[in-house]
């Protein structure tokens, strides 16, 4: 490899080579102090541990924090993971975004940029190559990076201010992300606020929040009673078409050939059963997810809605993998309105769940620019 090269995509009027460095050269390697013994539940400082950053590379709180004056590490400065906690960890770093309140753990490591070095350029270049990272891990149970290593890594870099450039682009893009992300978290956690008070609670009748002109009871059946349990089917016999194959978790593949023309509720009957997924007809699924029809005048979003609401882990019938069964699903006791008032409940949570949808589709398709950005902006 040529120890000079450019990116396929730069800032305007920016030029000039980039030239390969090790890491050494860029950054002051520190270990970590050992403060387990020292952990209180609301201290002056937070330990970065090997739990402070995460597989995108963001801050996360570790929630271990310490009294002891002890040295605190510097703004900009990055911490890097030295021990994998879980695919894809080791090596990878995050920057410390204020000063005199960070303390950093053992089997975490810093690294201070040096002059013209940008902790935000730095951070992405290392990231971007956990490959690097995981093939130099040692260790039986848990693999370790070793210093030598981490220093040892090397990257190409540009003249400091194309780096600021370039830092200062992904850190606004991650702070775009980020705020998508908390907006999708939110929705879902109003989704579940509303689930809440939407459907009674167990012994009782009606709910807490209902809308204008509905007063009645709900009636009290088993599911069993309002839906009709239907089984999947193997699907491998079958050709590529335009019917979608559902599996337990969502979308697979498409084929010739339908088990339904109907909406339905997909469960699953062994594995994940604990999500409901709603199915437009027509559709395939294969024999690990039930699909329920409606039965009468019933409406099938509201149903869906109470489907999110059921603890399906409840009725979980195995020792090892989760799985349901015909019988046990058409005895849950569920309680539901008139099919007007389930109609308007029904479309009220679709709202909801279209939004949700789109938050998550924006958020999706922020993530494949930063990737592309990340693959054209660096070598």
């Amino acid at each position: 490899m040529k120890n000079k090269r450019m990116p396929e995509v730069r800032f305007a009027g920016v030029i000039g080579d980039w030239e390969k460095r090790k890491l050494a050269e860029v950054a002051h390697y520190s270990n970590g102090g050992s403060f387990e013994n020292e952990i209180v539940n609301n201290g002056k400082y937070e330990l970065i541990t090997l739990k402070s950053v995460d597989i995108d590379g963001n801050l996360v709180s570790s929630n271990k924090f310490i009294d002891s004056e002890v040295s605190t590490l510097e703004k900009d400065t990055l911490v890097m993971i030295l021990s994998e906690q879980a695919p894809g960890l080791l090596g990878k770093t995050s920057v410390i975004p204020f000063n005199n309140y960070y303390v950093l753990n053992q089997r975490v490591a810093s690294l201070t940029p040096k002059e013209e070095a940008d902790s935000n350029f730095l951070t992405k270049a290392i990231n971007r190559n956990g490959k690097y990272f995981s093939s130099r891990g040692a260790g039986t149970k848990v693999q370790n990076i070793s210093k030598p290593n981490v220093e040892n890594f090397e990257l190409f870099i540009p003249e400091f201010k194309e780096q600021i450039k370039i830092g200062n682009f992904f850190k606004q893009l991650d702070e775009i992300i980020a705020l998508h992300q908390q907006e999708l978290t939110t929705l879902k956690q109003t989704k579940q606020g509303f689930l809440q008070k939407m459907f009674p609670k167990e012994g009782e009748s009606v709910p807490e929040f209902r809308f204008p002109g509905f007063s009645e009871d709900w009636e009290e059946r088993m599911l069993g009673e309002v839906l009709i349990v239907n089984s999947g089917r193997d699907y491998k016999h079958l050709q590529y078409g335009d019917i979608p194959v559902y599996g337990t978790g969502g979308y697979m593949l498409n084929v010739n050939d339908k088990l339904s023309d109907n909406d339905a509720i997909g469960i699953g009957r062994k594995g994940t059963i604990n999500k409901p997924q709603f199915l437009k007809g027509p559709f395939w699924t294969v024999d690990t997810l039930f699909y329920m029809t409606i039965k009468e005048e019933n409406d099938l979003l509201f149903f869906y809605s109470l489907a999110n609401k059921i603890q399906w882990k409840k009725y979980d019938e195995s020792t090892g993998v989760p799985s349901l069964s015909k019988a046990s699903i058409d005895k849950i006791p569920i309680c539901f309105p008139t099919p007007q008032e389930q109609s308007i409940i029904g479309d009220f949570f679709k709202r909801i769940d279209d939004t949700i949808a789109l938050h998550q589709n924006e958020l999706e398709a922020l993530k494949e620019t930063k990737k592309a950005f990340l693959q054209k902006m660096f070598i």
